[in-house]
């Protein structure tokens, strides 16, 4: 069962503590396991873990596991997005599966903060005669008092306030700006090592002294 603090009505000192140590940032997860997504025991079956998350001003604490099941896939893949749905007319917070398409990409969404919003938590490929989920990635973020922090880079698809700062295998990211003024995400930060880190963004790594 999912507990949603934010909502219209009352919030007391308690809840409001919890609720503003969380505010910040557009959407973020409260330790390492909390809304983790994984295969679970069944036909197509998404396990879902308990714990904290936030966004848009909204607290939403889960007490248990809970289960998703994705559709059949008639053939090839299909990337289905599990999210925190928010909707303000009903008081409530509730888990949801997007369908996706082919590509490792995030589906449309919802996101109207007031009225429907999801938060993105994972990406699943589900493929055509397998019963399991093939793949899982994780698209949570972790809101600290410097920044954000992440596991994947296609976070970078759903975060889009200008001055946004977030961690991501080693590097750090900043939704700035290019020469025309448009809002693109850069790289804040220099490499330190002996060795490329293990992905590829078409950048050039400087090796500081």
């Amino acid at each position: 069962m999912i507990t949603s603090t934010g909502f219209e009505g009352t919030v007391d000192y308690a809840e409001w503590s919890q609720l503003t140590s969380h505010m910040g940032a557009q959407y973020g997860v409260i330790g390492k396991d909390s809304f983790a997504v994984a295969p679970g025991t069944g036909d197509r079956v998404l396990s879902v873990q308990p714990g904290t998350a936030a966004g848009q001003g909204i607290l939403d604490e889960s007490d248990a596991v809970e289960s998703l099941v994705g559709a059949p896939v008639a053939s090839g893949n299909r990337w289905d997005l599990v999210a925190l749905r928010r909707q303000w007319g009903a008081k409530a917070s509730t888990l949801v599966l997007i369908q996706g398409g082919s590509a490792a990409s995030i589906p449309a969404r919802s996101t109207t903060p007031g009225v429907e919003d999801d938060q993105p938590l994972a990406l699943v490929r589900f493929s055509a005669g397998q019963t399991a989920a093939q793949e899982v990635i994780d698209l949570r973020v972790w809101h600290g008092d410097g920044g954000l922090a992440a596991r994947h880079a296609l976070v970078r698809d759903y975060l889009t306030r200008i001055g946004t700062r977030i961690w991501i295998n080693g590097v750090t990211w900043v939704i700035g700006f290019d020469a025309s003024g448009n809002q693109t995400w850069v790289p804040d930060s220099v490499y330190v090592g002996s060795t490329q880190p293990p992905y590829a963004d078409n950048l050039v790594w400087v090796k500081k002294p």
